[in-house]
């Protein structure tokens, strides 16, 4: 068992030989590679063995593993025909080390023992049965596969095997997890599930990139007076890409709509002057303000609104879409959406959590102790004074600190207020005659009319603004020189304050009566008859009626931000009734501002 002369020498490595891997080390299991050490040991002591009295004899051998393993702690030395063995595999190697890893991978067959019949029989099986959308189980798919065998094996002299079920569920799992769930969950859930997220669009000054979105607020919300809770708002939220500054928001109880996505939109672009003079306990300012280039919003319908588009060209904000279903497509909202919920929404009284099954035994309801007033007061606290001031990881500093320095190297764009107004109210064309301007059932009229209509002719399509929020007085434009000229209602005692929907509501309950929607004395009745009804409808034990009685009110921030400005509340003022519980929203809030890093991103 002695080397030839030749095939003695050194062990050091030689040009890699072709039939070894050229996967690394760590690419093998911790047992394998603990293994390929284990022989490098014994191989390396053989190597520093005295070269005039080392040989390859079995006594010799036997003698070094032991001698090796004493030294090593191995309980199980080689023997003298595995050291010998080894030893050939590294020579035939050229020295390459990786000859001494084991490749025990590559034992047993790798052919597929199955016949071809059975094999194909498997495959049809499995793609009527498995690749549906019905989303059958394995066993489902064994059961159909022993019943076409045997209906094979009826019409074969020699009979096919039946395979194990071990053997079906192996070779499903080797499909290709794309194609198996792109057939048995669509392609909208395979594209969600395996899409690839890279890095976002980066914005290079403020107000390059915001992104748009909506969602219910998990917090109940009560009334200012009865204290019955309302039910769940809606909140439609900006995020701009560059210093991650939130420049507006809208709260309101109507589901998402165009409205929603103007107020919001006006909220961001004016200065924000009021929170100083409203809120005087807020510590920090708000310095966002001014006109984004790029806005990006999903595929809601209020986005596709005729007249979004067209305030977005005159104001020159660009508008992009994202594809249907891909939220990814504007992380930072929805990532800005996350912290809204987790670290504002969550830390007040009557939250209703993400999930239902998060409350366990808390009730909401009876902790529904938040008006809309102390919501908005709340919330801007934290986006002043928290959510801005606070360390923000992805762009190394806070909000605040990136949207100055931003400012004062590309300041944003500015508008008047009125032209702002102007721009962001809805459109509409009617006809100006001898009665003025009829919209939405109320007349329109002045003596600027007047003049038109001797200039230019008794009857004119004009174009005109309107203020969905507030029916006191419509803008026309002037048909030549497109001026803008207000007009006030001809029934300013019913219109003045009055909404859209508000109004809506009273022409039904007219129609319904059977009279005249256009009627002066009936339309001030009828408004009146509202108010009772919200009322009552304040007061139900449905849910569902008392949300619709505030959004009825016009219960929203931009009225809540309207009102009067009033001296700022103490604790001992914000108290409620005798019997409710006492509402923590401001204290909840101010005891999270002292927070250095809240990990937002």
């Amino acid at each position: 068992m002695r080397l030839p002369a030749t095939e003695r020498g050194s062990l050091s490595p030689a040009t890699t030989p072709s039939f070894l891997d050229t996967l690394p080390l760590d690419a093998y299991p911790e047992a394998t590679q603990n293994e390929a050490l284990r022989r490098r040991a014994y191989l390396y002591a053989l190597e520093q063995r005295d070269p005039t009295t080392r040989n390859y004899t079995r006594p010799y051998l036997s003698e070094l593993a032991s001698s090796v393993a004493l030294s090593l702690g191995d309980p199980t030395p080689p023997s003298a025909s595995s050291l010998y063995r080894w030893h050939q595999q590294l020579l035939h190697a050229q020295g390459d080390l990786r000859a001494l890893i084991p490749r025990t991978d590559r034992r047993g067959g790798r052919s597929p023992r199955l016949p071809l019949e059975v094999q194909e029989l498997l495959a049809a099986v499995t793609d009527r049965v498995y690749l549906t959308k019905q989303r059958n189980p394995i066993r489902a798919v064994h059961d159909a596969l022993l019943i076409e065998i045997s209906r094979a094996n009826a019409q074969r002299t020699e009979k096919l095997p039946f395979p194990d079920y071990s053997t079906v569920r192996r070779y499903i799992r080797s499909l290709p997890c794309y194609d198996v769930d792109l057939a048995r969950y669509g392609r909208e859930y395979t594209r969600k599930k395996y899409r690839h997220s890279g890095i976002s669009p980066a914005a290079s000054y403020i107000l390059e990139r915001v992104e748009i979105d909506h969602t219910p607020l998990d917090l109940f919300v009560c009334d200012e007076e009865t204290q019955l809770v309302l039910g769940r708002p809606y909140v439609s939220w900006m995020i701009d890409c560059n210093s991650r500054m939130i420049p507006g928001f809208y709260i309101s109880f109507s589901p998402p709509s165009i409205d929603a996505v103007l107020r919001c939109l006006k909220h961001a672009i004016e200065p924000k002057g009021y929170v100083r003079e409203r809120y005087p306990d807020i510590v920090n300012e708000w310095p966002c303000a001014g006109i984004p280039m790029l806005a990006v919003v999903d595929n809601g319908l209020e986005f596709h609104a005729k007249d979004l588009l067209r305030a977005t060209f005159e104001l020159g904000i660009h508008y992009q879409f994202c594809p249907p279903r891909t939220p990814w497509f504007k992380p930072m909202v929805e990532r800005s959406l996350r912290s809204l919920t987790e670290q504002f929404a969550h830390l007040l009284p009557s939250t209703s959590f993400a999930n239902w099954f998060d409350r366990y035994g808390y009730d909401p309801l009876k902790e529904g102790v938040v008006t809309m007033s102390e919501l908005v007061h709340a919330l801007h606290i934290w986006v002043i004074d928290v959510y801005a001031q606070s360390y923000h990881r992805s762009i190394k500093q806070t909000p605040y600190s990136a949207w100055k320095a931003s400012a004062e190297l590309a300041p944003p764009r500015t508008i008047p207020t009125e032209r702002l107004n102007l721009i962001l109210s809805q459109q509409a064309e009617r006809v100006l005659g001898h009665a003025g301007i009829e919209l939405h059932g109320l007349r329109y009229n002045c003596e600027e009319l007047l003049v038109i209509r001797k200039q230019l002719g008794d009857r004119l399509l004009v174009h005109l603004r309107y203020d969905p929020e507030n029916l006191g007085s419509i803008t026309i434009l002037h048909p030549s020189t497109k001026a803008p000229i207000p007009v006030p209602c001809l029934t300013p005692e019913y219109a003045d304050g009055l909404a859209l929907y508000q109004h809506r509501l009273i022409q039904k309950a007219l129609r319904n009566e059977g009279r005249k929607t256009s009627d002066p004395l009936a339309l001030a009745k009828a408004k009146v008859h509202m108010q009772d009804v919200v009322g009552q409808l304040v007061q139900s034990k449905k849910l569902s009626d008392r949300k619709k009685a505030a959004r009825s009110r016009g219960s929203n921030s931009a009225e809540v931000t309207r009102r009067s400005t009033q001296a700022v509340e103490t604790a001992e003022d914000w108290a409620p009734p005798e019997g409710t519980i006492q509402p923590t929203t401001l204290p909840t809030l101010i005891a999270g501002a002292s927070t250095q890093e809240d990990g937002h991103e």
